[in-house]
């Protein structure tokens, strides 16, 4: 059977295109996987997360907590210093719960659990913290 080369032609082309894609980073990533968790305890059964915009409009909050975790690690913060940083994030008045509302179809719903939804945001902003303090990219 002769060699045909042009059938190789897309397996290359997948591989090149994959090469050139970069990694996400810590705040994307982060960002993520936030949206991820905040669509799975989402109300409204019969809504879905646009988990594309979702992600890009939380990208702004979680960068302001990597930049800080890279602002106290050149400010020269010790680890038990940036540990207190981040206790005070924990504060209640810090994140405070809001409560979300959404408007469909001329009707109000008010969100869920914005406990859960408030813990979910905290933990990731701290995990972003901690990558910027550690200088994750």
């Amino acid at each position: 059977m002769p060699f045909k080369p042009y059938r190789s032609i897309p397996l290359l082309a997948t591989l090149l295109l994959g090469a050139c894609a970069g990694q996400p980073s810590s705040v994307e990533k982060h960002a993520r996987h936030a949206t991820f968790q905040l669509a799975d305890a989402h109300f409204g059964p019969d809504t879905r997360t646009d988990i594309s915009k979702s992600t890009k409009a939380a990208i702004p909050f979680f960068e302001q907590f990597y930049q800080l975790g890279k602002k106290d690690r050149q400010d020269g913060l010790t680890r038990e210093q940036a540990q207190q940083r981040v206790n005070e994030f924990r504060n209640p008045d810090f994140l405070p719960e809001s409560e979300q509302k959404n408007t469909m179809h001329n009707q109000t719903y008010t969100a869920d659990s914005p406990k859960k939804q408030r813990e979910i945001l905290l933990e990731n902003a701290i995990a972003t913290y901690w990558d910027g303090y550690d200088g994750k990219s």
